[in-house]
């Protein structure tokens, strides 16, 4: 659980549960880093990398957020799904950037094959969870200084 501080940022961590083994070392990493920071956080689920878009934006309506990380994994397959996938996710995500005034960290793997993904994951490797935890921690003050 995290550790409050006041006055104190509240960050909204959205991982969707599609590609699990991934999402989750990827959350463990963004958490770990958040903990160690003392940072505010709820973590929220959802079913895959589409629907964080929707997710995101409706967690963002509810003003209690002061960033939001989305975690989740897109791996390319056989079939032309992968494309369409990144293409909504991220077109999603820069409509929610240019209309949103809450930063929005983009945490969504896309890799073209299982290895890459875990190699970006693991926690012994580069997870680059704790890299979307300080960037979020990184907006949340910059945005306070404006």
């Amino acid at each position: 659980m995290p550790i409050i501080k006041l006055p104190f940022s509240m960050i909204a961590v959205i991982k969707a549960n599609f590609n699990a083994h991934i999402t989750d070392l990827l959350l463990a990493g963004c958490t770990d880093e958040l903990d160690a920071r003392n940072e505010a956080y709820k973590v929220f689920e959802c079913a895959g990398a589409v629907e964080t878009v929707v997710f995101a934006n409706r967690i963002i309506e509810t003003k209690q957020y002061d960033c939001v990380v989305v975690i989740g994994a897109i791996i390319k397959g056989d079939t032309d799904h992968y494309e369409y996938v990144c293409q909504y996710v991220t077109q999603g995500f820069a409509t929610i950037a240019a209309t949103k005034l809450t930063p929005v960290i983009f945490g969504i793997l896309t890799t073209q094959n299982e290895a890459l993904a875990y190699e970006r994951a693991a926690i012994d490797k580069m997870n680059k969870g704790q890299e979307f935890a300080k960037t979020a921690m990184e907006m949340i003050e910059s945005f306070k200084s404006l």
